[in-house]
């Protein structure tokens, strides 16, 4: 797969009101990769896919956050043409390969060789953005099915890994939503942000306080250990591996979704953060840094393994 390093995936609609707007980072942009196949080809039916040794391979959150930029164009400029279609034959496709777990609704991947989880895990992310895109359908099209699916959605973040969920509680009693649930944990800074967005979003929808509690405790999170995610230099994408995200990432994840949990939020850490992420972007110094630790790091990691 190949990015775009020049797009800006920025702040989109961040605020509090029962009616959803776009999404809180502003995902328009990321069309380009669609439109130029770099992420992959578009079938028939509007829907996103890779091709990986040949081979056709649908991926759950891109088609999920796929469907979200459709939503956002249809916020932006009211044109629902061809749009609507293409949503609805999304959320057709995420509704085949979503199961039930419990009381609630998961969606399970294909293995992954990064984090090694073998097929069927599942994933934080994928569940807040799914509520996240479910809760936009129902208010865009008054179907009380795409609520209750957003609301069992969330219902799963209440398990935790020990029991098939992707919670976990860190020795300092706080809360995490991972991304990718591995043993030890990763602790994917993005995919948790994204995760506590689809609790947010049900709050703000149905004023469910387990789901604004759920945000709030991924805040105080946050708080307590945003630290752990920095070098004086860049950022790091996870706990696990610890390696340095890349410039798009730095871009176009990690400084505008500090920039979106201060909005939300106030509280400065998140602001902190955002200067200094931002900053470091085109500072030539700590760019030659981060270029020379992507080839030394994984030499470094093999000696001590």
């Amino acid at each position: 797969m190949r990015v775009n390093d020049n797009l800006t995936l920025g702040v989109g609609d961040v605020e509090m009101s029962s009616k959803l707007g776009g999404y809180y980072q502003n995902l328009k942009p990321a069309i380009y990769h669609f439109d130029n196949n770099s992420l992959g080809e578009i079938d028939k039916n509007g829907i996103p896919y890779l091709i990986i040794d040949g081979v056709p391979y649908y991926s759950i959150v891109m088609v999920m956050q796929y469907a979200l930029i459709q939503f956002e164009f249809i916020v932006e400029d009211g044109s629902t043409d061809g749009r609507v279609d293409i949503i609805k034959n999304c959320m057709n496709w995420l509704d085949s390969k979503s199961e039930i777990f419990k009381d609630s609704v998961v969606w399970r991947s294909e293995a992954n060789n990064q984090y090694k989880l073998p097929k069927g895990w599942t994933s934080g992310m994928y569940q807040g953005q799914a509520a996240s895109l479910y809760l936009r359908a129902y208010q865009l099209f008054n179907n009380e099915y795409y609520l209750l699916t957003a609301k069992k959605a969330i219902e799963y973040l209440k398990y935790d890994y020990v029991d098939g969920g992707v919670r976990r509680t860190d020795k300092n009693g706080y809360m995490w939503l991972e991304e990718y649930p591995t043993d030890p944990p990763s602790l994917v800074l993005n995919g948790f942000i994204y995760g506590l967005f689809g609790a947010l979003d049900l709050y703000r929808v149905t004023g469910d306080g387990d789901a604004k509690k759920l945000f709030d405790d991924g805040v105080e999170t946050l708080e307590n250990n945003l630290y752990k995610y920095d070098r004086w230099y860049w950022s790091a994408y996870d706990q696990a591996k610890k390696e340095l995200v890349s410039y798009y990432y730095q871009k176009n994840v990690h400084t505008p979704l500090m920039e979106i949990m201060f909005l939300l939020t106030k509280k400065e850490i998140f602001q902190k953060y955002h200067v200094k992420w931002k900053g470091q972007l085109n500072n030539g110094f700590k760019r030659l840094i981060v270029k020379v630790m992507y080839r030394v790091q994984p030499r470094i990691k093999k000696l001590f393994k």
